[in-house]
């Protein structure tokens, strides 16, 4: 049985689980994070020397950061579906993914944050049209991509679309106006079929 430590609304942690639903593995989740703390215990700490969600440990086998153990469990359970091995459609997936960490996250978690952790009379909302913008053009970027192929790294459905579906759902929940992006709501239309998204992904923002 895996377990999977974090909350279960972390963007990161919401990756996971919906993963382990497309692999029909069976899992328990301790809430870890936020407002369970729980990150600094010496015991946690023993899994992951940062402190930081997710971590999962599967057979005696611990593993964190979040896309490391998307690429372990599709291996493991699911080798050559999700996370092929053949170097060149590889490629694509590692490459995305690491976009993903690189340029969407850090685009859009500032926003995230200031919308949904930062109390309104604290919110400067000068720099908050600003964050909004540059994510805008991180996410007409990816837009731009998906004209090409309906999935985040080619034909087929992979673990790249399972680690951008949280954060595209948090574009399109953001309470603000947006530019339309038609290729990334196509995108979107596509995976939110899936149950896993459907269970994990698709919750109100908190």
């Amino acid at each position: 049985m895996i377990t999977v430590w974090g909350r279960a609304n972390s963007t990161n942690v919401i990756k996971v689980l919906w993963l382990c639903e497309e692999l029909n593995l069976p899992f328990i989740r301790k809430d870890v994070g936020g407002p369970f703390g729980g990150l600094q215990t010496p015991e946690f700490l023993a899994r992951n020397p940062n402190g930081v969600i997710p971590v999962i440990e599967d057979d005696g086998t611990v593993v964190w950061e979040s896309q490391s153990v998307l690429r372990y469990l599709a291996q493991k359970y699911r080798p050559n579906d999700l996370y092929p091995e053949e170097p060149v459609a590889r490629s694509h997936i590692e490459r995305w993914l690491d976009w993903h960490i690189s340029t969407l996250a850090p685009a859009l978690n500032p926003v995230f944050i200031a919308l949904y952790r930062t109390p309104p009379e604290k919110r400067d909302q000068a720099a908050i049209d600003v964050m909004i913008e540059r994510l805008a053009t991180v996410m007409a970027r990816l837009d731009a991509h998906l004209s090409a192929q309906p999935f985040i790294a080619g034909a087929s459905f992979s673990i790249a679309d399972v680690g951008f579906g949280n954060s595209v759902w948090r574009w399109f929940s953001f309470p603000f106006e947006r530019q339309r992006l038609p290729h990334l709501e196509r995108w979107q239309s596509r995976v939110s079929d899936r149950p896993g998204y459907r269970k994990y992904v698709a919750q109100p923002l908190s």
